[in-house]
């Protein structure tokens, strides 16, 4: 047992002593009535020797050697109590009883060996005072020498056994409590590791933490989200989650979203002032904090700063639209030149003397033609180059696809075709909605025309949460990878004679309204569009 232990337990050991010399003293007056004065002599230099040992063990600094003085102390006791027990009687003394607390107290203080070697020595003592009336008479305890009983062998005995018994007892629960204690601090040490371990790992993490309770107060804020927050955590600790970050998030919705998938997390993308006053996008991803027995009892959000992925995205989209820039200006020169090539050929013979008038005319007319095709392909190129602004209004989504499909059914059609409506009016939500029947327009005949000896047209709409999804699939011959990874880009065609803009004006405008497109098609096997639209509060 470390020193500093050995101290605090002869601390207690000393209170201990004053409350039982306090004890002695209150009953003094109904025991002492049959001692004489030398009796009591005894008694109170061993009482003031006992209370003045247990002052000096409470007033003294730790000590450097615990260990030794708890012997001292021990051995002291056990002179002392001879004393009291020869004074009183020897093996007729009421004090007797003494010698088992001194032995208790031993175990507590010193091993299992040393309780041993403590209750040994008071069988020694206890014996020399029973037979020291006999074998070594002592004048101040004893008138004179007499004989030893047969009774008081019996109690020499009886005592002995006591006292190595009760060695034997206490020093095992003793060792016991010794190991209990030494395990309880380890544990104590081992915790109190673990806890700095996990406020380390807490702290040092990149990625803001923070902790909050089924109340949505916050209780825990690491240093990476007081520098994307820009609060500190003293200021936010016990803070409601709308003092802090307002109106963000309905962290009711997401709790019930968690209650209904434990396993399941939610994402929100927010903007956030910086410590150093500059505006950050914010990812908090939401999850479930558990107990031990897996009860939730909170929320953790882990807070992505997206503010060097949205500036990688920017760079790669300007990049993007270079290099789309670059083909488009090929594919535009392409389509320019063809139309050029034919008014070029067509004006020169037109202005030739020896042209006649049926050639006259039909030159004519392919000039018109061609000036045609080039004011189409501008009309088109501008509308895609320079949009119109959105105006959002809550629209009927299922009625405008019907309305699309409507319209379809009045082309000339080829024969076999199947259309499936997948959706069931009234399906409300906000669009813009001239651009969204554009964007259904141009989905519907691409499909048509990719399936020119019929097949099947499926058009369908839904509301996933706060998500509107919209496919246009169809049995076509289906799209290679080469040509997927093209498809949205302007003037590129896997048509003849198409200029290419109809699907990159359905890519724009998706993106306009905050939406994604995905597309799955391979050879043989149909396409199908799905556009994503997210909710917009209006």
């Amino acid at each position: 047992m470390k020193p500093f232990n050995v101290h605090g337990l002869l601390r207690g050991f000393a209170w201990a002593k004053l409350g039982f010399a306090a004890l002695l003293v209150a009953l003094g007056p109904l025991t002492s009535s049959g001692l004489i004065p030398d009796e009591m002599r005894i008694l109170a230099l061993a009482l003031l020797v006992a209370v003045g040992s247990s002052v000096a063990l409470l007033v003294l600094e730790p000590l450097a050697q615990p260990g030794r003085v708890a012997w001292l102390i021990c051995l002291l006791d056990a002179a002392l109590i001879t004393a009291v027990v020869a004074a009183t009687g020897g093996a007729s003394s009421i004090f007797a009883f003494l010698y088992v607390l001194l032995v208790t107290g031993a175990c507590v203080l010193l091993s299992r060996t040393g309780g041993l070697a403590i209750a040994a020595v008071s069988c020694v003592l206890y014996t020399g005072v029973v037979l020291g009336r006999t074998v070594f008479p002592v004048s101040v305890f004893f008138d004179a020498p007499q004989e030893t009983t047969a009774l008081e062998l019996l109690t020499i005995f009886l005592n002995a056994g006591t006292f190595l018994t009760v060695a034997i007892v206490a020093g095992g629960l003793a060792e016991q409590f010794r190991s209990t204690r030494a395990q309880l601090e380890t544990q104590r040490r081992d915790l109190l590791d673990l806890q700095a371990f996990k406020d380390l790992v807490f702290q040092s993490v990149g990625t803001g933490l923070i902790a909050l309770d089924r109340g949505h107060r916050i209780t825990a804020f690491n240093g990476a989200a007081e520098e994307m927050v820009g609060v500190h955590a003293e200021h936010v600790i016990a803070s409601p989650w709308t003092a802090v970050f307002g109106d963000f998030a309905d962290l009711d919705e997401i709790a019930a979203a968690i209650d209904a998938r434990p396993r399941a997390v939610v994402q929100r993308e927010t903007t956030l002032r910086r410590s150093d006053g500059g505006n950050g996008a914010v990812r908090m991803t939401f999850s479930a904090l558990r107990s031990g027995d897996g009860e939730r009892v909170g929320l953790i959000a882990a807070c992505e700063d997206l503010s060097t992925i949205r500036a990688m995205e920017e760079r790669m989209r300007q990049a993007d639209r270079l290099a789309t820039l670059g083909r488009m200006a090929a594919n535009i020169a392409h389509e320019v030149r063809n139309p050029l090539a034919s008014l070029t050929g067509a004006i020169e013979v037109l202005v030739s003397p020896s042209t006649d008038g049926d050639a006259r005319d039909r030159l004519s007319q392919i000039v018109l033609r061609e000036s045609e095709r080039l004011n189409e392909i501008i009309k088109n190129f501008l509308e895609y180059a320079r949009p119109a602004p959105l105006v959002l209004q809550t629209a009927d989504v299922a009625g405008i696809a019907e309305e699309v499909l409507v319209l379809l059914g009045h082309r000339a059609l080829p024969e076999g075709l199947k259309i499936v409506r997948e959706f069931t009016p009234p399906l409300p939500w906000r669009v813009d909605p001239q651009q969204f029947r554009q964007v259904l327009w141009n989905l519907c005949l691409n499909a048509v025309e990719a399936m020119p000896e019929g097949g099947e047209l499926r058009l369908g709409t839904t509301a996933r949460g706060r998500s509107l999804e919209v496919w246009v699939a169809d049995t076509g011959e289906g799209l290679s990878a080469t040509d997927l990874a093209h498809i949205f880009e302007p003037f590129y065609s896997t048509k003849p004679g198409g200029t290419g803009l109809g699907l990159a004006l359905v890519h724009r405008i998706v993106r306009d309204h905050g939406g994604l497109t995905d597309v799955r098609s391979a050879p043989g096997l149909g396409t199908t569009f799905t556009l994503s639209l997210p909710a917009t509060d209006g």
